[in-house]
């Protein structure tokens, strides 16, 4: 038997948990977050980390069939 192959999208969640993390908690919030930027720039982070997701959920719907 072979040994089972690890799942592709918890990789993927675990990227964009450490993405998310680095952009939303760390110091990184600075520079996105200064007065002169324009009020929609946590928004369009959002935007594309909700498209991050939705594209690797999409590209890895068939990662899960067995060999």
């Amino acid at each position: 038997m072979s040994s089972p192959s690890p799942n592709k999208n918890s990789d993927r969640s675990l990227v964009t948990a450490f993405l998310l993390v680095l952009v939303f908690v760390t110091p990184f919030t600075s520079l996105w977050s200064r007065g002169g930027m324009a009020w929609y720039a946590p928004y369009v982070l959002w935007l594309g980390i909700v498209m991050l997701i939705a594209v690797s959920l999409r590209s890895g719907q068939g990662d899960d069939r067995e060999p």
